[in-house]
């Protein structure tokens, strides 16, 4: 006879990942299977354990230590014990075991339970590192290597069990329960390592050249990889493309948003399971790794209906991206004119009144773009008057001096000179006051002016 699943009277649901000692006390003391005399013990036990670490905290002296750490520690001793509550399929079994043991023995078994989850977890670690996928984007590489290395060098079990540390930035696509501690990072590694295992099924290039249609700049974007990697997959399936290369097309967008165009959420769900079943026959999903998937097609499934309602659905099937393939512009900022007529130049410009006057000297002695930007910083002009100046250029002039001097912004702002400064704020205000079409077409122009295209 088949085993019968049991009951259990403590609802499994209503029991809280992140607080679940104190959630089980609640609802067992509810339904009468803990007592006022029980309660009474476990929190006497506890509290003799929290004495004993906070000892052990202040390496023997037995003087006073703040109440928040001595409440950190309580909360920590509390979690630890909670680890090895869950270990309980029934939550009633959980309740029982408190019933009859000390709190000081399911301490224990709960730190000896830490200690296990902590070695694998850092053997789940180093798997993950071991074939990570060669991503530029800056916010997965600073949390799955430097975070979680970082979390293991400052986790502390023994006063801390609760305790996470970092921010783990880089977001995980399924959802995560609400965990603390060594249990969220396990939780949290779990999903990366499948992510990253699907990942590593495409190479490196072909999945930079999709994340570029997603975002040029996606290097310094807070997003996450897998997402669109799925798609596109699923995406080649359906529309018949190149999958090794994820080779979703524009053509390709439009089969899929025929496909799509009448279908309920659920049968948007139906046939990203199928196509993801017909994906098995060209790259390797172990088991783990196609119910990680799954999980992922009911979030995917909502996105596609709802792109297609908004005629979007290119923002969740990506278009790959060549950005090396952009045109060039070369830009040359001419040469310099003699020092001694510069030095007069300047004076002339200096001794000028108006910033119409100004202009006419310019106008009448410089000859390039590398004069003009030398006479912006040395003649002490007012930013109104090197804005009417900028008024005098052509697009690409300002897009070539854009290119120079924006890109200041990345360095540290102290170290400029107070003229840089002031030429910097003048040629985004100005940018910024021009029509949405001037400012597109300046922006595409700085882009295609890479660094060695600038001649000065």
């Amino acid at each position: 006879m088949e085993n019968i699943e049991r009951i259990s009277k403590i609802d499994k649901a209503k029991l809280s990942d992140e607080q679940y000692l104190p959630s089980l006390l609640e609802q067992a003391y509810t339904l009468g299977m803990l007592s006022d005399i029980d309660i009474e013990r476990i929190q006497f036990e506890c509290l003799a354990i929290l004495s004993k670490q906070t000892e052990r905290y202040n390496s023997g002296d037995s003087s006073s230590i703040r109440v928040e750490t001595a409440q950190n520690i309580l909360t920590s001793i509390m979690f630890t014990i909670g680890v090895w509550l869950k270990t309980f399929h029934i939550p009633d079994d959980a309740a029982l075991a408190i019933k009859n043991s000390t709190m000081d023995d399911l301490y224990q078994k709960g730190r000896k339970r830490i200690d296990k989850m902590v070695k694998s977890v850092k053997i789940l670690h180093s798997t993950i590192l071991r074939k990570l996928v060669d991503s530029q984007n800056v916010f997965y590489h600073s949390t799955v290597v430097d975070g979680i290395k970082g979390f293991f060098k400052l986790y502390y079990p023994e006063f801390g069990a609760q305790e996470i540390h970092i921010t783990a930035d880089y977001p995980v696509y399924n959802p995560m329960k609400k965990l603390v501690g060594i249990e969220f990072i396990q939780e949290y590694l779990k999903n990366i390592y499948f992510e990253n295992l699907f990942c590593s099924n495409f190479r490196a290039d072909d999945i930079h050249h999709l994340l570029c249609g997603y975002d040029e700049h996606y290097q310094h974007l807070l997003f996450n990889i897998y997402e669109p990697v799925l798609a596109a997959a699923i995406g080649c399936v359906l529309a018949d493309t190149d999958i090794q290369r994820l080779d979703i097309t524009p053509s390709a967008v439009s089969h899929l948003n025929r496909l799509f165009a009448r279908k309920s959420i659920t049968e948007i769900e139906d046939t990203l399971i199928r196509a993801v079943t017909e994906l098995k026959q060209y790259i390797l999903l172990a088991d783990n790794l196609e119910r990680y998937i799954k999980v992922s097609l009911s979030l995917i499934a909502v996105e596609v209906k709802s792109a297609v309602v908004t005629q979007t659905l290119d923002k969740v099937f990506i278009v790959a991206k060549y950005p090396e393939n952009d045109p060039k512009i070369y830009f040359s900022f001419g040469n310099k004119m003699d020092n001694e007529i510069y030095r007069k130049v300047v004076n002339e410009i200096m001794q000028s009144h108006t910033a119409k006057d100004k202009i006419d000297v310019i106008k009448e002695y410089v000859q390039s773009l590398a004069d003009l930007e030398d006479i912006l910083l040395d003649t002490e002009l007012y930013p109104n008057e090197i804005t009417e100046i900028l008024k005098e250029l052509s697009p690409a002039e300002i897009a070539a001096l854009s290119k120079k001097y924006i890109q200041l912004e990345h360095i540290d702002f102290a170290d400029l000179r107070e003229s840089e400064k002031i030429l910097y704020e003048c040629l985004c205000g100005f940018i910024a006051s021009l029509p949405k079409e001037q400012q597109v077409w300046i922006d595409k122009a700085v882009r295609a002016l890479s660094e060695d295209t600038i001649s000065c």
